[in-house]
């Protein structure tokens, strides 16, 4: 991305707002962030390990059904969203397969 490009230019208000989404609930998931303290390692970090992996699993399933009703439609191809990767590690597949 140049530095005159917009990052949602060509986009409408509905697939910026969609984009936002799914990139705070892939935040959400993140248990090693680079700059912040997320509420899955502070779970970590107050419980146990185990605790945030059962945590992230049960938060990843609700994320799956969200990302798949809001997030990746014909309109805004997220198929390349770190996400993807997340839902892969539980074995969570496209529902329209």
């Amino acid at each position: 991305m140049n530095e005159e490009q917009k990052k949602f230019e060509g986009h409408t208000d509905g697939q910026i707002a969609r984009e936002i989404l799914m990139n705070s609930l892939n935040e959400a998931l993140n248990t090693n962030h680079h700059s912040v303290k997320t509420e899955l390692e502070q779970v970590g970090e107050d419980y146990t390990d185990a605790k945030m992996k059962r945590v992230r699993k049960m938060l990843a399933k609700m994320v799956h059904e969200i990302f798949f009703k809001y997030g990746h439609k014909k309109d805004l191809d997220m198929s390349g969203s770190e996400l993807v990767d997340v839902f892969g590690e539980y074995g969570l597949e496209d529902p329209n397969f």
